[in-house]
């Protein structure tokens, strides 16, 4: 996709958005370790995407509101999946699209309403952003023992990453995003992801 085209979706999604009786804004961060997280703000049309993105990062305390978001913020996630789009338009293929540009620090959601592409647009945007820094993202879960061991799960969806790192008499970190770092690993997420029912402190 060309910047052009990026222009016309992201001048597609913010007309739509600007149209809507209301909207819900989420601010929060990517990643609990201070010294590598990144600031993101969810716009979207959906109270459901909303409530979503407020498990999915990690919200920040009224004070951090007004001395980290009231200034800037690293990326925005522009959520217009209810307007679809078609393949007559630069660079889309069939009646969605989800677009980042990492040159204007935007994820683009048209004409799919699956909460998902929020999470994964949060996650492409550390995937590329650590490596970059020295760091390792992983889709693996995380937990920790006493001592301070940590245990890294990886695998496939679906082949119990989150049933394992909540097990045992271990401390869960997280249970799909994590950066691996030369002072430890921290989650990218606030919450979990899927199957934590039931799961106490």
């Amino acid at each position: 996709m060309t910047d052009q085209g990026f222009n016309i979706l992201e001048g597609l999604a913010r007309t739509f958005l600007n149209t809507r009786p209301k909207l819900f804004v989420v601010d929060g961060y990517l990643g609990w370790d201070p010294a590598y997280r990144k600031k993101v703000r969810v716009v979207c049309t959906r109270p459901y995407h909303a409530l979503f993105m407020r498990n999915m990062l990690i919200i920040p305390t009224v004070e951090q509101l007004h001395n980290d978001f009231d200034k800037s913020v690293d990326y925005h996630i522009f959520n217009a999946g209810e307007l679809q789009v078609n393949n007559h338009l630069p660079g889309v293929v069939n009646e969605c699209a989800v677009s980042l540009n990492f040159k204007k620090k935007k994820v683009v959601i048209l004409g799919t309403q699956y909460a998902g592409e929020m999470k994964k647009g949060a996650f492409t945007i550390m995937n590329y952003l650590m490596p970059k820094a020295g760091h390792l993202p992983l889709h693996a879960s995380c937990n920790i023992g006493k001592n301070g061991d940590a245990c890294i799960f990886f695998g496939l969806s679906g082949t119990g990453k989150t049933t394992l790192s909540a097990v045992g008499d271990r401390r869960l970190i997280g249970d799909d995003e994590h950066v691996w770092t030369d002072t430890g690993v921290f989650n990218i997420e606030g919450g979990c992801y899927a199957k934590c029912i039931g799961l106490t402190e």
